[in-house]
């Protein structure tokens, strides 16, 4: 019986042991699966951001050649907004990138210098959104007393529903940054030409060949004010790419330089996933 008893005893010590084996080799295969796939995972991101990265240097590529090839005008037709690339499948993945001039939409920073000109722009692209003069006076006012404003979202005087409505036609940007008449919304033309009939007309020549010159707008009576021009020196880029299900949306803003120094294109903001005006812009080096 002793005997017996002492070989169950061995059974259960044997069978507690391959169980707390068996636990331990579960246990680290486990842990390998899951440190393998957090490997993939690394790898996929650090892809997809590489192939993100790639088409922003493209991008800055492009427009720096533009910079000698074209310098008198920038309009959608130009090499440079061929970087654009609709969704495409990849055999790891998918890729997109879109291209916008900056320089489309109204540059509020002007404001700042009091100019009536400026302000009375501004007061008719509200007019062409339905929005009060009263809110363009307040508009005026806080950019005019609050230096450096950056991003639209930092307005006070004026309500999220109002900011929203702006926010397609009108940004922050540098001091001399001017409105491109080359890739302006039919509304900004109008707006910054006052002349209705004009604006419509050259709208007509802009979507017939891709561009304007000084000599359309002699064509129609147009004057161009000084807040407008045809070429452009800030740009935006948003980039999607997908890698074996990892994702990375980037969006940098492309700005263009030209000095004693000579040219230069750089990258002045970059965000991930977040919107450009929400991070703060790179430093210069």
């Amino acid at each position: 019986m002793t005997r017996d008893r002492d070989a169950g005893v061995v059974l259960i010590n044997v069978l507690v042991i391959l169980s707390i084996a068996s636990i331990v080799v579960f246990l680290m295969l486990t842990s390998q699966d899951v440190s393998l796939r957090r490997a993939q995972s690394m790898a996929a991101a650090t892809a997809a951001d590489a192939l993100a990265r790639g088409a922003e240097a493209s991008a800055v590529s492009a427009l720096r050649r533009d910079m000698v090839n074209a310098p008198d005008t920038d309009n959608y037709t130009e090499a440079w907004a061929l970087v654009a690339q609709q969704e495409a499948g990849l055999s790891t993945g998918r890729f997109s990138v879109t291209i916008r001039d900056a320089q489309a939409k109204l540059n509020l920073t002007r404001l700042a210098g009091g100019a009536q000109v400026e302000v009375e722009a501004l007061l008719r692209v509200l007019a062409e959104l339905e929005i009060s003069r009263a809110d363009g006076a307040r508009i005026a006012a806080e950019i005019a007393g609050r230096p450096g404003l950056k991003n639209l979202s930092d307005l006070r005087s004026i309500s999220p529903q109002t900011i929203s409505t702006l926010s397609p036609f009108v940004d922050f940007l540098p001091a001399t940054a001017t409105l491109n008449l080359n890739t302006a919304a039919p509304l900004l033309l109008r707006a910054v030409l006052n002349n209705r009939s004009a604006a419509l007309r050259l709208e007509s020549r802009r979507t017939g060949v891709g561009l304007l010159t000084p000599q359309d707008l002699d064509r129609v009576g147009a004057v161009r004010p000084a807040l407008a021009g045809f070429t452009s020196q800030n740009f935006d880029i948003d980039i999607s790419a997908e890698v074996d299900g990892i994702s990375v949306n980037l969006r940098s803003r492309i700005a263009r330089r030209e000095s004693f120094a000579g040219r230069n294109v750089f990258v002045t903001r970059r965000a991930y996933g977040v919107a450009l005006n929400t991070v703060p812009a790179i430093p210069d080096m």
